[in-house]
């Protein structure tokens, strides 16, 4: 199981096991495809809620009936591993009790932990609350992003981790070959723990709204880029996909008060539409919602645009799902990094 905060690292180490980190055929349960960026000359086959890739490993969309996605893994007998990918706002605790389901053997619940974000988010008034219950359910926390933190943020956040999840193995990951650390974690044997699948009541998981906003047409991405950077105080997380004007795709990211823009792998499929997707939390993250959401298309141009059926696009209403845990309603296929 891989759980953390939003923007901490799970698709990235998602990504990882599934090029091959793990020996042995792999199966991760995502949210949805969107979710996990598959490099398009690892695609061998996709058919329906799996994608089939070129070095045996698959990638399966998660259905609204969980106990069906993990019977019809089980019946299967040509893997090694099953990986699931949690919410970025939910509890990996509340997923682990599925380990033990009929034909499968319990793995570590890892929690991922942003090294140079951790110990704010670990304190902060409004999603510390979910942080600290993320981290109480791990059997492993991996300390990611140490390659863009200085030493001393990485002491700090192992010691936020160690006192937040004293009944956890603390790993740091490797800044050079993430991979290896990737893989020796997954090869560790780990007693199930009482921490994981343990449920406990918290308001503060209420504390996040999304907005999801269409971007019709190609845009300025350096400009963009700009203008999210200028609302990190704003927003927890932004992900989406654009395109500019020599009609490239463009992922993009904002975590941790960083913007990234990558440009998508040649030959990838391309995208249904563009869209960017916006994660506030606080009192106020409603109105800071509306604020980005403005700022951001006065930015680069173009006129306010809502999903087709997402009138109140602002206002994400969070909504409970059996696997996944506490999501938006507005969004529920790309909040999981």
């Amino acid at each position: 199981m891989i759980g953390g905060y939003l923007g901490s690292g799970k698709s990235t180490l998602v990504n990882r096991l599934l090029s091959g980190a793990l020996p042995g055929r792999t199966a991760v349960v995502v949210n949805d495809f969107g979710s996990v960026n598959i490099d398009a000359d690892l695609i061998l086959s996709a058919e329906g809620g799996t994608i089939e890739l070129s070095n045996g490993c698959i990638c399966c969309q998660l259905s609204d009936d969980v106990s069906r996605t993990m019977r019809a893994l089980a019946e299967r007998r040509d893997l090694d591993n099953v990986i699931c990918e949690v919410s970025g706002v939910g509890d990996p605790g509340e997923l682990a009790a599925w380990r033990s389901y009929p034909g499968f053997a319990p793995g570590p619940v890892v929690v991922c932990a942003d090294a140079t974000a951790i110990v704010r988010l670990s304190h902060d008034q409004y999603v510390a609350d979910t942080v600290r219950r993320q981290l109480g359910s791990a059997e492993f926390v991996l300390i990611t992003k140490t390659d863009l933190a200085m030493p001393g943020n990485v002491a700090e956040a192992l010691a936020a981790c160690d006192s937040a999840a004293p009944q956890a193995f603390v790993v740091q990951q490797d800044p050079v070959d993430p991979r290896l650390t990737a893989a020796q974690l997954f090869a560790s044997e780990v007693r199930p723990s009482a921490a994981a699948g343990s449920v406990v009541d918290d308001a503060h998981t209420d504390v996040h709204s999304t907005c999801t906003v269409a971007v019709p047409g190609p845009i300025d991405v350096d400009s963009l880029q700009r203008a999210l950077s200028a609302q990190s105080e704003r927003l927890v997380r932004a992900k989406g996909i654009v395109q500019d004007a020599a009609h490239r795709w463009h992922e993009v990211h904002l975590a941790a008060g960083r913007v990234e823009v990558s440009e998508r792998v040649p030959g990838a499929p391309a995208p249904a539409a563009a869209r960017l997707v916006l994660i506030s939390a606080g009192a106020d993250r409603i109105a800071d919602l509306e604020r980005a959401r403005t700022e951001l298309l006065d930015a680069v141009g173009i006129a306010l645009v809502t999903m087709p059926g997402r009138e109140n696009c602002p206002i994400g209403v969070p909504e409970t799902h059996p696997l996944l845990g506490k999501r938006s309603a507005d969004l529920p296929n790309l909040v999981n990094q």
